[in-house]
């Protein structure tokens, strides 16, 4: 027959308890830390209009193809038209599009034109996505 296990035996094990204040001390001290350490994203929008074909009658106004700035993307660089017409083609350098000079162009253009805010950007169906976010960027 079995015996009956002793309790001397198993005394350690039920008279001690888990300390958690060291646990707790660390969760106290990590979690600000990592509150304030966190980085949270910044988002921005850029209010687009997309050309629409049909406009209400209401909605025309007396706007002419010369009162609104174009920026023609094309597969050499940056031609103009409307507003900027009197501005030059930027061309590529070096295989790449010359967003700076596209930038300081329009700011100088602005400066002329301070009540204009409109512009037009035409592309290619075959331009890529980042020269389209760039040329948009440099634009704004």
């Amino acid at each position: 027959m079995a015996r009956k296990p002793s309790r001397r035996r198993h005394k350690d094990f039920l008279g001690t308890d888990i300390n958690l204040i060291p646990v707790m001390n660390l969760f106290m001290v990590l979690i600000p830390f990592l509150l304030l350490t966190a980085v949270f994203a910044n988002t921005t929008i850029i209010d687009i209009r997309l050309p629409q074909e049909k406009m209400k009658a209401s909605e025309k106004k007396n706007i002419t193809a010369d009162d609104i700035l174009t920026v023609h993307v094309t597969p050499t660089g940056f031609r103009f038209s409307g507003l900027g017409k009197h501005l030059s083609a930027i061309n590529k350098k070096g295989g790449s599009y010359d967003f700076d000079a596209l930038s300081k162009a329009l700011s100088s253009l602005k400066d002329s034109h301070k009540s204009s805010e409109e512009v037009i950007l035409m592309f290619q169906p075959e331009t890529p996505y980042e020269t389209v976010i760039k040329s948009m960027d440099a634009t704004r």
